[in-house]
């Protein structure tokens, strides 16, 4: 007897607690199922405008239909119209729908297009490279062999001018010697003596004949003076050394006009 009272006292602050802990459940449940009513509410105030609409509706529907008659009046009508309304936009919204999803499958595709191009291009870009640089090497090394046959072209085109640039030189050289050389006018074989002389020997001959012809002007001018006079002896030696003519004491009149035969003979190795 002692051992069950001892049974139920201990029990008892187990079900105590038990009770708190169902009634605190059930307060939070209580107060989830407020707040749903409270949200349902708040659709149902919403959704009141359109309660109203729709009994009011079905109101004039029952009433046309117990009549046996359709009632025409202007909600009849505006229902009517909205429903029309309702029901193409419903139609156009579903053609769009269909034109957006073959839309959305062709943007697809395009993408697919343009990542496999990429991909290409991709792939593409180290090939061209190479070729690239292949092509430049290429050109590079043409335009070096250009340059170098452009070079030597010149050279030999300057080596051929020059060459014949001496050739007219030693030609006028041949025949200044052959005019030059006294033996031109007693033989024609006189016209082979140039080849076999030296450049500097014909050079030597050039002058020798320019300074006689020279000598020999200068002669003639002293001949050629009023008052000059010379002695028989030195008629020899004049074009060599003109200091030996003098001047004559005797007049004008006096002196000869008509120049001697030593001066004809250096008048015609002039001329010649």
């Amino acid at each position: 007897m002692l051992v069950a009272v001892d049974t139920s006292q201990g029990a008892g602050p187990s079900v105590a607690s038990d009770k708190d802990r169902d009634l605190r459940e059930l307060l939070q449940e209580l107060g989830h199922l407020q707040a749903k009513q409270r949200k349902l509410k708040r659709e149902v105030e919403k959704h009141k405008l359109f309660e109203d609409y729709l009994i009011k509706v079905l109101e004039i529907i029952l009433n046309g239909h117990n009549e046996g008659e359709e009632p025409e009046g202007p909600d009849e009508t505006l229902v009517g119209a909205m429903v029309e309304h309702y029901g193409q936009l419903f139609a156009i919204s579903q053609d769009i729908q269909k034109h957006l999803e073959a839309f959305s499958k062709m943007s697809r595709v395009f993408h697919q297009r343009l990542e496999s191009l990429e991909e290409s291009h991709r792939a593409l870009i180290p090939s061209l490279k190479i070729r690239l640089c292949q092509l430049q090497k290429r050109c590079h090394h043409e335009w070096k062999l250009w340059g170098l046959g452009h070079r030597v072209t010149s050279q030999k085109d300057m080596g051929s001018y020059n060459n014949q640039l001496l050739n007219d030189l030693q030609r006028i050289i041949n025949n200044m010697v052959r005019q030059c050389s006294p033996s031109a006018h007693r033989s024609p074989s006189a016209h082979r003596a140039p080849e076999s002389m030296g450049l500097f020997s014909k050079l030597d001959l050039i002058q020798e004949f320019m300074l006689d012809k020279m000598e020999t002007v200068k002669f003639i001018s002293l001949l050629m003076e009023p008052r000059v006079c010379w002695s028989g002896d030195r008629l020899k030696n004049s074009r060599r050394d003109p200091s030996s003519f003098r001047k004559c004491p005797r007049d004008q009149d006096s002196v000869p006009r008509t120049p001697l035969p030593g001066t004809q003979t250096s008048e015609y190795s002039s001329s010649s």
